[in-house]
C-alpha cells in the first residue's frame, strides 16, 4: 500500500450539533474523502478531539470516496446516505468549535480542523441541525474561509459531494 500523505484524505463535513433535527439524524458524524489517487486502508488510523480517541478497523477508503464516520450504535441511521463507518469512542463534537485530527498508523497527521461556529456564516444555521460544510476539497490552505453551512434541504449531504461545493 502507498503511504499516506498530509491531506490525502480530508474532513469535509462536520455535524457537531445534530439537534434540533431539520432532515438529519439526530446524531454526530464527520464525513472524510479521499482526495488522492490511492486506496487507504484506515485499519488503525485514529480520529481525536484531544480528549477521546476513535481508531478505525479494516476499512477500505477508494479515490474520489467519501465514507460518514459516527458512532457505532449511530451506523444504522446513516447508511441510508451512503457508506458509513461506525467507531467506539466517537468523540463529541463541541458545538461551539472543536479541533479534530485524523492520523495514520504510524501517527502522523493526515488533517486537521480547528472548527468555530463562526465558520457556519449563519445565526440560525448555527443554533443546530445543519453540518459544516467544507467548500473546495482541493484548497488545502484556506481554513474557516472554506467551510459554511450546508445549504441542504435536510442540513447536509453525508457520504455526497458538499451542497456548498465549488472550486475555488
Amino acid at each position: 500500500a502507498p503511504p499516506s500523505a498530509f491531506k490525502n484524505i480530508v474532513i469535509t463535513e462536520i455535524f457537531a450539533d445534530p439537534g434540533p433535527q431539520i432532515g438529519l439524524p439526530e446524531a454526530e458524524f464527520i464525513e472524510l474523502y479521499n482526495r488522492s489517487s490511492n486506496p487507504f486502508d484506515l485499519a488503525d488510523w485514529q480520529f481525536t478531539d484531544g480528549s477521546a480517541v476513535a481508531s478505525f478497523s479494516n476499512y477500505i477508503l477508494l479515490p474520489g470516496e467519501y465514507l460518514i464516520v459516527c458512532a457505532t450504535n449511530a451506523t444504522g441511521r446513516f447508511v441510508a446516505f451512503g457508506k458509513t463507518f461506525g467507531v467506539a469512542l466517537f468523540p463529541s463534537l463541541n458545538n461551539s468549535g472543536d479541533a479534530l485530527v485524523l492520523k495514520d498508523p504510524a501517527g502522523l497527521m493526515i488533517d486537521s480542523v480547528n472548527y468555530s461556529e463562526r465558520w457556519y456564516g449563519d445565526e440560525e444555521k448555527k443554533d443546530g441541525g445543519w453540518t459544516l460544510e467544507l467548500i473546495d476539497p482541493q484548497n488545502i490552505c484556506a481554513d474557516g474561509e472554506n467551510w459554511i453551512a450546508s445549504e441542504a434541504e435536510p442540513g447536509g449531504t453525508p457520504g455526497k459531494q458538499n451542497s456548498v461545493f465549488a472550486e475555488k
